[in-house]
């Protein structure tokens, strides 16, 4: 008798312990992200107790995936590049900007801007900034406008992160006669 009984228990139990499909659907279709947002943020970026960079952003938005986490600045960031005597360089500054941090690259898009301190400035709609080789490139469309007021357009771009030194692809432009017959007069062994 309690054998039959405890069989009719858990038959009658059984079913007040299965979940109807239904309820399943509506958790299926969520999906829970892995996100976390800081705001304000100053970061600074040392290397040998030196400042190498400092970077800016109102609002940082990390987002963990299954192998690999992406940081965005929805909000856009700005970089002061600083050079061994930590004397600030050369700044970059954007609308947005995402990080893959495994690769140590950041993409800014949007009113890209580069300068320096010799009064060089870049623009264009997006660069990729590597921060393990130190470089800034991109192979879209850039404009420089160099510091005699001459411009120079080009598709692609590659320079050091403090845009001392860089290299142009299809370079179009226009230049600054009056300087170019300076610096010529200027050469040694050249006649006036």
């Amino acid at each position: 008798m309690r054998y039959f009984l405890y069989i009719i228990l858990t038959v009658i139990m059984m079913p007040s312990c299965v979940v109807d499909q239904a309820d399943l659907s509506r958790y299926i279709g969520s999906r829970v992200e892995n996100v976390e947002e800081a705001r304000d943020l100053d970061i600074v970026y040392t290397d040998s107790s030196r400042v190498v960079f400092k970077l800016k952003s109102p609002l940082l938005r990390r987002i963990y995936e299954p192998r690999s986490v992406r940081e965005e600045f929805p909000e856009g960031i700005e970089v002061t590049f600083y050079d061994h005597s930590e004397t600030p360089r050369s700044w970059l500054t954007s609308d947005f900007a995402i990080r893959d941090q495994a690769n140590r690259l950041i993409t800014v898009q949007k009113n890209v801007l580069l300068r320096n301190d010799l009064n060089e400035k870049l623009e264009g709609p997006e660069l990729i900034w590597d921060e393990k080789a130190r470089e800034i490139y991109t192979d879209r469309f850039v404009k420089i406008t160099r510091a005699d007021g001459s411009i120079v357009y080009s598709y692609g771009f590659k320079s050091n992160e403090r845009f001392t030194r860089y290299e142009l692809n299809a370079v179009s432009g226009d230049m600054n006669v009056r300087q170019f017959e300076k610096s010529r007069k200027k050469q040694p062994g050249k006649a006036e």
